[in-house]
């Protein structure tokens, strides 16, 4: 069996998903209880490792995954990236819209065999 750690999945018989939330280490007696969560309920429970153990299975892992971040961080990322991208799609419309304005006003000029003017 894969030993608990912090933010690990696991699942029990029924299917109810359990993350891990803190890991006590062994006490006088040498029994180390499991800090978790149900995903879908709002308190904590505690169980010695090995009933934890005997009761849930492992179902995924956070271990490449970083928990924590500031809100701040996530916006900035996304504005950066997002104002990239506008401005790319900007340049290259404007480019194209500016060309394609410019043959579809030659093509009337030519269709009604009128003499060019100019606009402002």
């Amino acid at each position: 069996m894969n030993d608990p750690q912090r933010n690990d999945i696991f699942a029990d018989a029924n299917g109810v998903r359990v993350a891990i939330k803190q890991l006590f280490p062994p006490n006088a007696l040498g029994i180390s209880f499991v800090e978790f969560k149900a995903l879908n309920g709002f308190n904590l429970e505690y169980l010695p490792k090995n009933q934890f153990l005997e009761k849930y299975v492992l179902v995924s892992t956070f271990d490449s995954v970083d928990t924590f971040s500031r809100p701040g961080d996530i916006l900035e990322s996304k504005e950066t990236k997002t104002s990239e991208e506008s401005q790319g799609a900007k340049d290259a419309e404007g480019d194209q819209t500016h060309s394609d304005a410019k043959e579809s006003s030659a093509e009337v000029r030519v269709a009604d065999g009128a003499a060019p003017t100019r606009t402002a």
